[in-house]
């Protein structure tokens, strides 16, 4: 079996990470991939390496205005996956969907639409609004974001074409970095016996990072031993929000032990240097860096957030969406009980390894591909 992913990332996090383990598992299961991706990037450069055919395009939606210039790179497209004899096409982001209809109707090919957001209903009549535009499967990263969905979609898509795959990591190759803990924490000037609390996303309002901002103030004039770090950068468009943030940042007074880091990839050296992860996010569909931190032993305290709940589980605290106080209280024993960080992280892990690996993903995935191919002979 042959399978095109279409993905609008660039690079080897975010979306892309699980899609480069699902590459690396069809190569030994049967499943030949392959990818277009929008641009030159660490995912480019690591299938050209690896040896998985790629094509580079920017994959533009159908535009009235421009009609003939979706239908251009579609058909360049068509005609190299047809060379390359594919069987099916997996849009690896529902943002690629519909330029993935127009590559459907020349390829003739199963479409799977892989939804990574909460998705409105004035989209989703704008992509599944007719009989030919719905995918042959939908698949969701989550239950909660499938229920959350489930209006947008309701009398679009039938519950036969909806499945939840699960995202997450390959641990053989994430959360074995542990040794370098405590380097990543000397270039952030940490002292040894002082404690990190850490968040990593992008910097935009959802991420409601002002309270984590307050969150770590209020614990950092409380115990001399707290230290903040922020991982992430702002989207384009939301500069004004990062501006924001750091002035925020500054005017706590805590010089060297409230800090933003940037952009970081990898990310794991920082889950390994950090104590504690938060997530103040209003609405993860699955909550990637909450799962990349339980991965490297990391307990977590977060908002329930939509899906964060669902992957964290038993294994952290989750307090309701905007009550920072007892957000802040969870943090505040977690930064006071050693032993506890250490139990909680732990079960994190372990939560990992049981139900949000990439080999269980793909099985499932695998399942859904076979269905779709065999109907369509």
């Amino acid at each position: 079996m042959r399978v095109l992913y279409l993905t609008n990332n660039p690079n080897l996090g975010s979306t892309a990470r699980i899609l480069h383990n699902w590459l690396e598992l069809g190569r030994d299961e049967g499943v030949n991939g392959m990818a277009v991706v929008p641009r030159e990037g660490d995912l480019a450069e690591w299938m050209r390496v690896s040896g998985f055919p790629h094509q580079i395009d920017s994959m533009p939606w159908p535009d009235r205005k421009r009609p003939l210039r979706s239908a251009w790179h579609a058909s360049r497209l068509a005609w190299w996956a047809g060379r390359q004899g594919v069987d099916l096409i997996h849009c690896n982001e529902h943002d690629v969907y519909p330029f993935g209809l127009v590559l459907r109707r020349l390829l003739r090919r199963p479409l799977v639409c892989h939804v990574r957001f909460r998705v409105s209903r004035p989209f989703c009549e704008w992509v599944f609004g007719s009989p030919a535009r719905v995918p042959d499967a939908l698949l969701w990263t989550s239950n909660q974001q499938k229920a959350d969905c489930e209006e947008a979609v309701a009398g679009l898509v039938s519950e036969d074409r909806q499945q939840v795959v699960y995202l997450g990591l390959d641990l053989n190759q994430f959360g074995t970095l542990a040794d370098g803990r405590e380097a990543t924490r000397a270039s952030w000037a940490v002292h040894p016996n002082e404690i990190v609390i850490g968040t990593a996303s992008a910097l935009k309002p959802i991420k409601r990072l002002e309270e984590f901002i307050d969150m770590v103030a209020q614990l950092a004039h409380e115990d001399e031993r707290v230290v903040g770090v922020i991982a992430g950068d702002a989207p384009l468009g939301e500069e004004a929000y990062r501006e924001e943030l750091l002035a925020r940042m500054r005017s706590k007074n805590l010089g060297r032990r409230f800090q933003w880091l940037g952009n970081l990839e990898p990310i794991e050296p920082f889950d390994h240097a950090i104590d504690i992860f938060v997530s103040t996010s209003e609405y993860e569909t699955f909550g990637n860096s909450v799962c990349e931190a339980m991965a490297c032993r990391r307990p977590v305290a977060a908002y329930r957030g939509g899906s964060v709940q669902e992957v964290v589980g038993e294994t952290g605290y989750i307090v309701e969406t905007g009550d920072l106080a007892q957000l802040t209280e969870a943090v505040r024993e977690l930064v006071q009980n050693p032993i506890l960080r250490a139990a909680f992280g732990e079960r994190a892990r372990a939560r990992v390894v049981e139900q949000f690996n990439p080999v269980a993903s793909f099985a499932r995935l695998r399942r859904i591909y076979a269905e779709l191919v065999d109907s369509k002979q």
